[in-house]
């Protein structure tokens, strides 16, 4: 694990006043002093226009005698 996130988790668990999680995690977590973030990270977009994003289906439901929804 490199450096940022092992202090962020570390920093997140001090924050919510739990010091026997930050002793299990420090005891069970490394840092990897040879990591080095990839330069380039390929992002994959979405599009509103693939998909359930372009149509979204309208469905029947009735409600009965206790006021429980159900599909027709």
């Amino acid at each position: 694990m490199d450096k940022i996130c092992y202090e962020e988790i570390v920093s997140v668990l001090a924050m919510f006043g739990r010091p026997d999680l930050i002793a299990e995690f420090k005891e069970h977590m490394k840092i990897d002093d040879d990591y080095k973030p990839p330069n380039f990270v390929k992002k994959e977009y979405l599009s509103d226009n693939e998909g359930s994003a372009t149509s979204e289906e309208q469905y029947e439901v009735e409600v009965d005698s206790e006021g429980f929804l159900s599909l027709k």
